[in-house]
């Protein structure tokens, strides 16, 4: 319970600095250096390890960065472990990710000891299953130091 009273903490102090999402750009909002914060970290290296994995359909990678009992929300979907997900929706999130393309609006990776939360925006164009893809979306992740390592333990996707 200690633990998810943290994260939930966490990812409201996480949101703060990004509350002008909920309300869209302003007519004088531009897209500038520090809209794209603590990538450099090694928790930000590894959510783009994740992003580029998914991309260029290395299923090896992307499992290597999931902790086993990762919680992944999509629309009304859930799955709760890594192996669920490798089971019902991976292949399906690589070809779609390796046919479109993703571009990052904002990215913010904010480190809080053993825990980090990255959290931004994209815009996604392409052609999938036929379809023509025009979307904006969100994305937050949890992410757990373990044994040394970033393991993303939450995967929030919304579009």
């Amino acid at each position: 319970m200690k633990n998810i009273l943290l994260l939930i903490v966490l990812l409201f102090a996480a949101l703060l600095p990004v509350h002008a999402f909920a309300h869209g750009p302003s007519k004088t909002e531009k897209t500038a250096p520090d809209n794209f914060v603590g990538l450099e970290t090694d928790a930000g290296r590894t959510v783009v390890a994740f992003h580029d994995a998914l991309s260029n359909s290395n299923a090896k990678t992307v499992m290597a960065v999931l902790s086993p009992d990762v919680i992944i929300l999509e629309g009304a979907r859930i799955e709760r472990s890594a192996q669920e997900y490798r089971e019902h929706h991976l292949q399906a999130d690589m070809r779609f990710s390796a046919a479109v393309n993703t571009t990052t609006v904002d990215h913010y990776v904010h480190v809080y000891e053993d825990t980090a939360v990255s959290i931004s925006r994209n815009r996604t164009e392409g052609t999938y299953k036929g379809k023509q893809i025009d979307r904006q979306g969100n994305e937050t992740l949890v992410l757990k130091l373990i044994d040394g390592h970033w393991k993303i333990t939450h995967i929030h996707w919304s579009h």
